[in-house]
C-alpha cells in the first residue's frame, strides 16, 4: 500500500469516526437530557408518577413517590408526615395495585374514586385545624388506619358521637412501637380521658421487627433503608423507561393469565369480591405459641405493660383497639375451592430463628386449609390473653366486622386493605359504644 493509499484510508478512517459522532453524539445528548428531565421533573411533581412505577421498587415506591415524611434520630417515633402537607386530588380504592403490585388480579372496570382530601397539621399528624389545642379529650395513635380512606373517616365520625376533641398521631406501617412513642411524646401532657392505641393484625407484628432493627442501628430510618442501595436503583428513568417499553410493547402471554384475584366471599347481602393483600396473610399463618414466644410479640407486651402504667398515671384510661385485616374478616366465607388454594398458597409456615425463641421468620410452605383456620385467629386470642391478663382495655374489631360483613356486605375496599365508608361508619359506631361502656 503506497504512502497516498494510507493517508487516504487515515482520512476514510476520521471521516467515518467524525460522521459517528456526529450523529450519535446529538441521540446521547437527547437521551440524557430526557433522563435528566424526567428524573427532576417527576421528583418535583411526584404526584404524577404512574402507580405502576412506584410499585416497581420498594424503594421507589416508598422514599420517592412518597418525599412527604421526615424522620427523627435517634429512632423513637421513627417517622411523620412533614408539617401542614396537603394532598388533594380523585384516589381510587378499587385500583388492586393498592393491594399487590404484580399482576395477579384480573382485569376490571370497577371504579370507586372519590375526591381526597388529606393535610396535616404543624405537627406532622393528620388533624385539622393545624395548630394544636393545649388539650384533647381523646388521643389516638396508629397507622395508616388514621389516614383517610373514605369521605368521612372513622375519627371525624367518632368526634361527632362524642363531641369531644380528638388529637391524632398515625403514619402509614407504624408498628405498636411506633405509636407508643407518639403517644409519650406528643399525648400524655394533653390531659385525655381516652388513649386509643390501634393494633393492626395485618402488619403490626412484621413492623415491630424493622422497628427493632433500625432503632438500634442508630441510624434514621430512611438511612438503614437506604444501605446498600445502588445508585442506579434509586434513579427514577430506568423504572420509566421499563414502564413506557411495556406499555409501548406489551408481551404478550404465551397462555391465558392465571389470576388468583378476585375472591369471592359469600354473605347475606350476596358475593363480596374483592383482592387480598398478600402480605398480610404471613402475621395470620404463625401459629399461637410461635407468636407468643416471639422477639416482636415481647416488645409489644412490655411496650404495652409500661404505657398503660404511664397513661394511668396521668389520669387516663388506655385502650387497645384490635384492627382484623379483610384476609380475617372474609377468610371464613370463601367457598370456591379455587379461590380457597389461591389464597392458600400464599400462607407461609412461620418459626423462630433460634428454634423456641428468637424473631420471627418464614418460608413458603403454605399451610393447610385447617391449619390456616387455626393460625388465623391465632393473634387475635394472643392479644385478648395478653390484654386480660395485664389489665389492659381492649376492644376486638374482628367479631364486630365479621358478623357485619355477613349481613352489611361490603366493609373494607376492594383493592385498598383499609376501610370504606360502610367500615369507618362501623368502626366509630363500635369504638363510641366502648368508650361508653368503659365510663359507666
Amino acid at each position: 500500500m503506497t504512502e497516498l493509499e494510507n493517508i487516504e484510508r487515515d482520512k476514510s478512517k476520521k471521516s467515518g469516526w467524525k460522521t459517528a459522532v456526529n450523529s450519535l453524539g446529538p441521540v446521547l445528548v437527547t437521551l440524557l437530557t430526557l433522563g435528566l428531565v424526567i428524573e427532576v421533573s417527576f421528583r418535583l411533581f411526584y404526584q404524577l408518577i404512574p402507580i405502576e412505577v412506584c410499585a416497581s421498587d420498594p424503594i421507589i415506591g416508598t422514599y420517592t413517590c412518597q418525599p412527604y415524611f421526615e424522620y427523627d434520630k435517634p429512632v423513637r417515633i421513627g417517622y411523620r408526615y412533614i408539617p401542614n402537607f396537603k394532598l388533594e386530588g380523585l384516589w381510587n380504592p378499587a385500583n388492586p395495585y393498592l393491594a399487590n403490585s404484580e399482576n395477579s388480579t384480573a382485569p376490571s372496570d370497577r371504579d370507586d374514586s372519590f375526591e381526597y382530601r388529606f393535610v396535616t397539621d404543624d405537627h406532622g399528624f393528620p388533624n385539622e385545624p393545624a395548630v394544636w389545642q393545649d388539650q384533647y379529650d381523646i388521643v389516638i395513635a396508629g397507622d395508616s388506619f388514621t389516614i383517610r380512606t373514605a369521605p368521612t373517616t372513622w375519627i371525624e365520625r367518632l368526634e361527632q358521637h362524642a363531641g369531644q376533641e380528638i388529637l391524632t398521631l398515625g403514619a402509614p406501617s407504624w408498628s405498636t412501637l411506633n405509636e407508643a412513642e407518639a403517644i409519650r411524646q406528643f399525648g400524655l401532657d394533653k390531659s385525655p380521658t381516652y388513649v386509643l392505641l390501634m393494633f393492626f393484625e395485618g402488619n403490626d407484628i412484621i413492623n415491630t421487627q424493622q422497628y427493632l432493627e433500625r432503632r438500634d442501628s442508630g441510624l434514621d430510618w430512611r438511612a438503614f433503608d437506604m444501605q446498600g442501595v445502588s445508585w442506579y436503583r434509586r434513579l427514577l428513568t430506568p423504572h420509566f423507561a421499563a414502564y413506557f417499553w411495556q406499555k409501548l410493547f406489551p408481551t404478550e402471554p404465551e397462555a391465558a393469565p392465571d389470576y388468583r384475584y378476585p375472591v369471592a366471599a359469600s354473605t347475606e347481602a350476596g358475593l363480596i369480591e374483592t383482592v387480598f393483600k398478600d402480605i398480610h396473610l404471613l402475621p395470620l399463618s404463625a401459629d399461637y405459641e410461635t407468636l407468643a414466644a416471639s422477639d416482636e410479640f415481647t416488645a409489644v407486651k412490655s411496650t404495652l405493660i409500661a404505657l398503660n402504667e404511664e397513661v394511668a398515671a396521668q389520669g387516663a384510661q388506655l385502650v387497645v383497639v384490635y384492627i382484623p385485616s379483610k384476609e380475617h374478616v372474609l377468610w371464613s366465607r370463601i367457598w370456591d375451592p379455587e379461590d380457597v388454594n389461591n389464597v392458600l398458597e400464599r400462607t407461609v409456615t412461620v418459626t423462630l430463628s433460634n428454634g423456641d425463641s428468637g424473631h420471627l421468620q418464614w418460608e413458603p410452605r403454605y399451610l393447610s386449609f385447617d391449619k390456616f383456620g387455626e393460625t388465623s385467629q391465632a393473634q387475635e386470642r394472643l392479644m385478648a390473653d395478653f390484654t386480660a391478663e395485664s389489665g389492659i382495655q381492649f376492644l376486638n374489631l374482628s367479631p364486630i366486622f365479621w358478623e357485619q360483613s355477613i349481613q352489611q356486605g361490603e366493609l373494607y375496599h376492594y383493592g385498598d386493605p383499609h376501610w370504606n365508608q360502610a367500615g369507618n361508619d362501623l368502626a366509630a359506631d363500635a369504638i363510641w359504644a366502648f368508650l361508653q361502656s368503659v365510663a359507666e
